[in-house]
């Protein structure tokens, strides 16, 4: 009579167990990065009455044992890691994860891990979690510049993770132009241009041939404006001439007592850079440079240009730009049977810059975008992944630290070794299924109800028994 009793009152204490894990459910079904828990039960011990016996050949069969079970209890508490929808915030810092992975935050020499990716900035340039300051884990660039792309390299090495800040990037400082590098097609039935005398009143006035200026950079990102003039000067090759006005300190350009445009050039006259029998080879016959073809130095053929010092026409007092010597590429020019149009791809200078605004990237990488037009990748968060994600214990403020049953954090780069991607101005939202919870919550209570009954039922067949003394 007692067993029955007991039973259920494990029934009600369990299922009282479970009522608190969907509570606990639905409490953060808006909290972000927030994994769900699920209740599993078993049954428990059970009281032997009459053991197995095995059958005998020709005389009787086996029969099977009986017990009483004892009630039953909670198996585990699971995790439920599955990932879910993601909602737009419209916060640049704020991140969520599209696949597998958890941020890596940190609380001194504690180490936490977290789907909630809800960061700022905080006044000393340290990425943090805005729930409780905890340090978000990554890169941090070290201003070494990749020689292709123009923008800072960052080492995803797993021993160079770190606290993530971009408090030593708040500006830029200048470079100077080394390089500058040409594209576009130069039309191979253009009629030959044989430039009149050299002057700068009627530089303006010549015509068959393509212009433009690009700016370049001395040393300490004085902008200088160079002005480049393509014209085809025989069958196969051309000339490209160069020149420089001379600008006084509020930028101006300067004339001469005739009132033209003063030339900083050697001789007051543009420079000329000569295909063919000049200083580069000719256009081959499928149109294009000679690109592979070594100068007399073993490098590709280019040519330097030196633009000299501005002194203000000889007051050494007054400086407004140092020299500036950078290599022009022409490798990208074709000569093909159709419109002319060359231009300046780019060139790898710039001026002094503040940092004004950053974007974060798929991969996590956060980058700078500075008053002076240029972006560099600043730094980049890491992510984790477990073996046994479901291991990992929770703490609060949707936390979680690994375990024995986890395994080890495996760190790495967003999008890369089965790393999920970044969402960026997005917040990954509770896994928590309110149709699911609800359904559990009629179950989990007809069950409560039920293990009641079984102890007033039991408390009425006992007083039953004690009636019958009466």
């Amino acid at each position: 009579m007692m067993r029955s009793m007991y039973s259920g009152v494990s029934g009600l204490k369990n299922h009282q167990t479970r009522m608190d894990v969907i509570g606990n459910n639905i409490a953060n079904v808006n909290t972000n990065g927030y994994k769900k828990s699920r209740v599993v039960f078993q049954d428990t011990l059970y009281q032997q009455i009459r053991g197995a016996s095995r059958p005998v050949e020709g005389i009787r069969g086996g029969t099977n044992a009986m017990g009483v079970g004892l009630g039953m209890s909670v198996s585990s508490i699971d995790q439920i890691h599955t990932p879910t929808a993601t909602t737009s915030t419209n916060k640049l810092t704020d991140m969520a994860i599209n696949g597998n992975g958890y941020f890596i935050l940190k609380n001194g020499e504690e180490e936490y891990f977290s789907r909630a990716g809800a960061f700022e900035f905080d006044i000393d340039g340290n990425l943090i979690s805005t729930s409780n300051g905890y340090l978000v884990q990554g890169w941090n660039t070290e201003k070494v510049t990749d020689p292709d792309t123009g923008d800072w390299v960052i080492d995803t090495g797993v021993d160079k993770i770190r606290s993530v800040s971009i408090k030593d990037f708040a500006y830029i400082e200048p470079k100077e132009t080394t390089e500058m590098y040409l594209s576009g097609n130069l039309d191979c039935s253009e009629q030959v241009f044989t430039p009149p005398a050299v002057d700068p009143e009627i530089i303006s006035n010549w015509t068959n041939v393509v212009s433009f200026t690009k700016d370049v950079y001395d040393t300490e990102g004085t902008k200088v404006p160079v002005n480049i003039m393509l014209g085809k000067t025989a069958e196969d090759d051309w000339t490209a001439y160069w020149y420089v006005y001379d600008y006084d300190a509020e930028g101006n350009v300067r004339k001469d007592g005739s009132g033209n445009p003063i030339i900083l050039n050697t001789g007051g006259v543009p420079e000329l850079i000569q295909f063919g029998a000049g200083d580069l080879p000719a256009f081959g016959p499928d149109g294009q440079f000679p690109a592979g073809v070594l100068d007399a130095d073993g490098e590709l053929w280019s040519d330097d240009i030196t633009i000299p010092a501005d002194d203000d026409n000889g007051a050494p007092a007054v400086v407004f730009r140092k020299a500036i010597t950078f290599n022009i590429d022409f490798s990208k020019l074709t000569q093909y049977n159709a419109e002319s149009s060359a231009w300046a791809e780019r060139q790898d200078g710039y001026a002094y810059g503040d940092l004004t605004s950053y974007t974060v990237t798929t991969d996590g990488t956060v980058v700078g975008i500075f008053d002076n037009g240029e972006a560099r990748s600043l730094c980049r968060v890491a992510l984790a992944k477990f073996q046994n994600s479901g291991g990992l214990v929770q703490t609060g403020s949707t936390l979680f630290i690994k375990s024995n049953n986890s395994g080890d954090p495996q760190k790495g780069a967003p999008g890369i070794n089965g790393l999920g991607t970044i969402i960026p101005s997005n917040l990954e939202m509770s896994n928590v299924d309110l149709s699911e919870e609800f359904t559990d919550m009629i179950v989990t209570q007809r069950g409560f109800q039920s293990n009641s009954r079984i102890i007033t039922t039991s408390d009425e067949m006992i007083q039953e028994l004690v009636n019958l003394k009466r």
